[in-house]
Formats: C-alpha cells, structure tokens, sequence
C-alpha cells in the first residue's frame, strides 16, 4: 500500500504548488494528493484561463523529482453556504485539472446546510445533495475521474450530513453513478466513535480513498496517527477486510497540523507581535513530514502492507 499526503501540507510555507511539491523531497514521500482546497477565489490563477501554468509547473517537479499525483482535494467552499455557481465551477475545474494530470480520484465535500434537521428533512437534503454530484457528471466522464463524497465533521445531532458508512451508502444508491465513489475520513469519524469497522465494511467496493488523521474526539485537529484517539487497528482492519488494501487504495495522509503556525486552523493562537510568526520554520515542518511518512510506514509495516 502506497502513502501519501496531501500537498497543503505547506499551505502557509510557500507561494506556488510546484515550490510545495518541492518542500517533500527528502520527506519519504513520494505519491501526492494534490490540494485545490483554497483555490477557488476571485482573482485566483486557478480560476483564470491561465490555470494550466501553475499545475503544469507542479506537474513538472513532480517528475524531476520522481513524484506522482494519485488522488486530489476539490476546492472547500460549500455547496449551500457559498455561492451555487462559483462553488460548481470550482469543481468542474478541479476535474479538468485531474484530466490534465492523469489523477482518477477526486474527493469533493457534498456540503452541509444547517436549515435541515433529523428525519423530516432528510430527503430534501439528500435530493439537493444529488442535484450539485449530477452538475460534474458530464466533466467526471469526459475526463474519466472518479468524485468521492467524504463523510463530513458532526455539528450539531440532528443537522442533516453525511456522518456514517450507511448514510454515504444511501448517497451513493441514490446518484446511481459508476465515477461515483466515497473518501472515507478517520479524523471525522473519530468525531462520531472510535470504532470505523462497520463503517468502512459498509462502504464495500464505493470506497475509493482515504484520508488519514487523527484528533481526541472532540475537534477535527488533523494531526498525526497515533496522536489522538483514533483506533488504528479498527481502521487498519476495516480497509483489509474491505478490500481497500487489495485494489490499489492509497494511505493518504491530511495531518497537516502536525505542527502549527500562528493563525492554522482549527485552532489559531492568540498573535503578540510578529516575533513567532515564522515559528515553527520550513526547516522543522519538513523533519514533521519525515515524522508523518515513518509512522506511516510503521503502521503498514506491521500488517504487511507498506509499499515503497
């Protein structure tokens, strides 16, 4: 089994996404998932008809330094607290993106309205869920990319979202697609119960990616495995007896909060001058990254399955 991580790992570190591709060598990794997450903003060069310049510059350190792309995040803005079309075309470009670098997977947030509540609503949540994946169908067959629904953070017991294994299940059966699939959170999860078994169980062969991260149950802290609360060996167990393991799935990383700086999310500090605004440095969050990939191996190790 392969791992990864994401590329927003040096959100807040660098300008481009080529100078991030270039933060991991010497890292341990190797296989990226490449972050669009905050890209989708007016003025941004994603969004322009130049778009092709900065993924295509990643793309080429990525090959000098004998890297690859093997899934990618859509940008973060949500369906029903955004603007509709912004938020679509967001999307759409995150697929042409994806075509343009050969990635097949494609994990976009159904998004969460906080107007819908418990049973009454669910169907009508559910519906307009469907209505948003069915406005990228035409980009995802063109471009052949999967879009995976990630199970989303609990806000709130009775707001309408995608928390469990069987509710993404019921998304799935609903929008009927064969580019559709799941990416399966255990940081969120960790948020609902330590025990993902049953979950990805569930999930069966919709389960096409994973992003690993830790917390304690209390906040989506996107720290490293082994850190938090998260019951690795339930997941661990869950992707083997899914058949995650044996069909090409990814250890993907999302602990970008390994180590943060002032102001990261989710937690930002109080800022007193300038004086640990560049703390901790480029040079420590690189050793943090060497950290992320060796407890990743030691994980897959001790189940047979690390794959350089």
């Amino acid at each position: 089994m392969k791992i990864a991580t994401t590329t927003s790992d040096f959100r807040g570190y660098v300008q481009t996404d080529a100078e991030a591709v270039r933060a991991f060598e010497g890292t341990g990794f190797k296989h990226l998932d490449y972050s669009f997450y905050k890209s989708n903003y007016d003025g941004s060069e994603f969004m322009s008809n130049d778009w092709v310049k900065g993924v295509s510059a990643a793309a080429k350190e990525a090959e000098r330094l004998g890297f690859d792309f093997v899934q990618a995040h859509s940008p973060g803005n949500d369906y029903f607290r955004c603007d509709k079309e912004t938020v679509i075309k967001g999307n759409i470009r995150s697929i042409e993106a994806c075509g343009y670098l050969g990635i097949k997977k494609l994990v976009v947030h159904s998004g969460r309205c906080n107007d819908y509540h418990g049973e009454a609503d669910w169907k009508t949540y559910i519906n307009e869920v469907k209505n948003f994946y069915e406005k990228l169908y035409p980009a995802m067959e063109n471009y052949n990319v999967y879009v995976c629904a990630e199970n989303y953070i609990p806000s709130g017991s009775d707001i309408c979202s995608f928390y469990s294994g069987e509710s993404l299940m019921e998304l799935m059966e609903i929008c009927d697609h064969p580019l559709m699939g799941v990416c399966w959170d255990i940081g969120h999860a960790n948020l609902t119960g330590p025990d993902q078994y049953k979950d990805i169980i569930r999930l069966g062969d919709k389960l096409q990616a994973v992003h690993i991260q830790d917390n304690y149950g209390l906040n989506d802290d996107h720290i490293c495995p082994l850190f938090g609360t998260v019951d690795i060996d339930s997941v661990m167990r869950g992707l083997i007896d899914n058949g995650f393991t044996d069909k090409g799935g990814v250890f993907t990383f999302e602990a970008e909060n390994i180590v943060t700086r002032l102001k990261s999310w989710p937690n930002p500090r109080n800022e007193f001058g300038e004086s640990l605004a560049n703390i901790p440095t480029l040079e420590a969050k690189i050793k943090a990254e060497i950290l992320i990939y060796e407890i990743g191996k030691s994980i897959l190790t001790k189940y047979n399955l690390y794959e350089d």
